[in-house]
């Protein structure tokens, strides 16, 4: 294991030891599957290609994408534009 230090509001940390009552189980061991549950939720898929390598070449492409800079998280990750379509 590898140990992480994290700040939590007042709200999070009653309702943590109250779980944690309730179930008997260790506040770490209720934040370690909440966190591995939001990571799962988040995860991308891995094809084996690298985003970033794909992006090379695509500033010279007259046929690329002329926001790459302001809209790289699409590019690399597939997240949604910030500025429109």
């Amino acid at each position: 294991m590898i140990r992480k230090q994290i700040y939590i509001d007042d709200e999070l940390e009653e309702d943590l030891k109250v779980l944690s009552a309730r179930t008997g189980e260790p506040e770490a061991a209720h934040v370690r599957a909440a966190l591995r549950r939001y990571l799962e939720a988040h995860r991308m898929p891995h094809d084996g290609a690298d985003p970033l390598l794909e992006m090379i070449g695509m500033v010279d492409d007259a046929d690329g994408p002329s926001d790459v800079a302001e809209e790289h998280d699409h590019y690399l990750y597939g997240a949604p534009k910030r500025h429109g379509p």
